[in-house]
């Protein structure tokens, strides 16, 4: 549908200059996310991905990569890489940033987020050798103080799991995303009409 209807997929670095009015985006411009992962990532979406023309952005936790035989390994994501897909954080082990834990102190808390949210990303730039620059919220929970940690651990762009597009003035680390659940074509193509009017007056 996106290939017929004439839809581009962008890139992550594309739409953070259009963020910073570095550049204009295609018209029906989208990009596809996919979080965790999964092996089904390198088995089955890249391979119709690229059969299209497309790429994606891949947010993986850490600890969950190469852990079973469901799981993507560091040596896949590489491939995908070299194919032109790119690698994002999603934490280090999927848990909630936004709450404490009843039995965590309040160190245990902030050495927790230094984990999920700086060591995460020192691992994927270790692993594939780059510099990861966006982040995917675990369940898509955020708050103020979690955007400032994703900031400042050197995050330029980070997504939820709210529903919308994202237009030029949007925040780049709480840009929304649209959960592709059911695999009917009628909602896909009810998800993909963003754009929303408003009142002048």
């Amino acid at each position: 549908y996106l290939k017929e209807n004439g839809f581009r997929v962008v890139t992550p670095q594309v739409l953070m200059d259009f963020l910073k009015f570095k550049r204009q985006v295609p018209k029906r411009a989208v990009m596809i996310t996919i979080d965790d992962g999964f092996k089904s990532v390198f088995t089955v979406a890249a391979p119709i991905l690229m059969e299209f023309g497309f790429s994606a952005t891949v947010f993986v936790y850490t600890d969950y990569v190469g852990i079973s035989k469901k799981a993507i390994t560091w040596d896949e994501l590489r491939t995908l890489k070299s194919n032109g897909f790119h690698v994002g954080s999603h934490s280090t082990s999927h848990s909630d940033l936004t709450r404490q834990m009843a039995d965590e102190s309040d160190k245990e808390f902030k050495d927790r987020l230094y984990r999920e949210i700086v060591v995460s990303k020192q691992t994927i730039d270790k692993k594939l050798s780059q510099n990861t620059r966006f982040f995917s919220f675990p369940y898509g929970r955020y708050n103020s103080h979690v955007m400032n940690l994703v900031s400042q651990a050197g995050y330029e762009m980070a997504v939820t799991v709210d529903r919308g597009g994202n237009p030029f003035f949007s925040n780049p680390l709480a840009l929304k995303r649209d959960m592709v659940l059911k695999k009917d074509i009628k909602t896909f193509k009810r998800r993909l009409d963003t754009f929303t009017e408003l009142s002048l007056k």
